[in-house]
């Protein structure tokens, strides 16, 4: 009798324990969807969010400035008129700049991102596509190239993958030429050096 009753009490422990995984586990994945610090205080990602939680994310992270990448209307006009309500709402700026699908780096429609990211008043920022992941990855790159002198190919190694095994090879192309064009910007760099600047 007694060890039916432990036995009923655990099991009920056990219950409890699932359903409150369980809703952390929803809250996690649903709510705040592939979202990560990607560097403390300056940039955050995140797959697109209810409205609800992006406003929630602007005044936790104090964030200046939510980039959407994805193409005008991508997620229904009605989900893109909520958000810019949340964030204008919230208190910051909402740029809405679709991230192409091209593999240069030195794109004239990639140079509208860099102009984004050189400018020191969008941070902190968030930034998101539909997924948090591609086009996030492409623009997270540039920034990191850019702004943390990393080479590419580190950024991209450092970033959540989600699931998957590996990230497309849109990104890993853009990734290599971004690390091939800094090899060429630094060594023609060092070449207009005067001699003396270089010992």
């Amino acid at each position: 009798m007694i060890r039916s009753k432990r036995l009923r009490i655990a099991a009920l422990i056990c219950l409890v324990g699932g359903a409150l995984a369980g809703g952390w586990a929803y809250r996690n994945t649903q709510r705040y969807k592939h979202f990560v610090v990607h560097e403390p205080g300056r940039v955050y990602r995140s797959a697109w969010l209810e409205a609800d939680v992006m406003a929630e994310m602007v005044h936790k992270y104090d964030l200046r400035t939510v980039v959407n990448l994805c193409k005008p209307g991508e997620m229904g006009n009605t989900r893109w008129e909520e958000e810019r309500r949340a964030v204008q709402g919230a208190g910051a700026q909402l740029i809405e700049l679709s991230m192409p699908l091209q593999i240069d780096p030195a794109d004239p429609l990639v140079a509208a991102h860099v102009e984004i990211l050189r400018d020191p008043d969008n941070y902190p920022m968030l930034v998101h596509c539909q997924h948090g992941v591609t086009r996030t990855a492409k623009f997270l790159v540039l920034y990191d190239v850019l702004i943390r002198e990393m080479s590419a190919d580190k950024s991209l190694h450092a970033m959540p993958l989600f699931g998957r095994e590996d990230y497309n090879v849109h990104v890993r192309a853009f990734t290599k030429l971004l690390d091939e064009n800094r090899a060429k910007d630094l060594s023609s760099a060092s070449a207009d050096q005067p001699e003396a600047a270089r010992r």
